[in-house]
């Protein structure tokens, strides 16, 4: 089984934003899905997971932007995952044009058991050593953020109702909604003015449909400092924006 699983794609009016390229929260979308594609090809996928009890919990997310391809330009999208480790596993990704690197990521993924409510060793995912190549190549490699949940209340830009369109196979807010809800905190025109270098975000409890979260933003001197806050005061999800200096 091949290590890395790549496929060819080209950008989609759906996935652009206005300015006519690949929106934000559109990277963590494709490749949470080539993800979820490579995961069947090795027998990890959704059905082989749920038969077992569990599925994939995304744990945290980075991407950094090179540059935004635009509509209808033609991209290479590649993911490989490392060896597993007692708990958790690393994913990598890496969009092209040709040569040219236009962005990377790294997630870090456990998986829970769905009866238990709680993360079960990476040994009991189904992962059959025999069959399965993993890649040691590493991107993004410096560690992820620590994030502080010190909002006040001045800080929070926005409340924000989780309609049925956000809620996902889990019954639970989807990740990307997450990162759509935080872009969504700017206007069009303020994020045309940006040069965003690298968003990060770090999953902390899950929301439900209908829930009111409030979004919490900072600004910081580097860019930007998220919170999305659960009705009974603890947060769902921390996330970062470093823009380009």
């Amino acid at each position: 089984m091949n290590a890395v699983y790549s496929i060819q794609w080209r950008v989609g009016a759906s996935m652009c934003d206005s300015t006519g390229r690949l929106g934000l929260s559109n990277y963590f979308a494709l490749f949470q899905d080539i993800a979820s594609e490579h995961a069947e090809e090795v027998g990890v996928g959704f059905a082989a997971m749920r038969a077992r009890g569990s599925f994939w919990l995304t744990v945290r997310t980075r991407v950094r932007f090179y540059r935004r391809p635009e509509l209808m330009e033609p991209v290479e999208a590649s993911t490989w995952a490392h060896a597993p480790g007692a708990m958790r596993v690393d994913r990598f990704y890496r969009l092209r044009a040709g040569e040219e690197t236009l962005a990377e990521g790294r997630t870090e993924w456990c998986v829970y058991d769905i009866e238990k409510g709680a993360v079960r060793p990476m040994a009991e995912a189904g992962f059959d050593p025999e069959h399965i190549d993993f890649c040691e190549e590493t991107v993004l490699p410096a560690p992820y953020a620590r994030f502080r949940h010190d909002f006040a209340e001045a800080d929070r830009v926005r409340v924000h109702a989780v309609r049925p369109s956000y809620v996902d196979l889990g019954r639970h807010m989807n990740n990307v909604a997450y990162l759509r809800l935080l872009t969504d905190s700017f206007s069009v025109e303020e994020l045309e003015r940006m040069d965003v270098e690298e968003m990060e975000i770090l999953f902390c409890l899950p929301c439900f449909e209908g829930q009111a979260l409030d979004v919490m933003r900072r600004k910081t001197e580097w860019g930007w400092e998220f919170g999305v806050r659960r009705p009974d005061g603890r947060y769902a999800a921390l996330a970062l924006m470093r823009l380009r200096r």
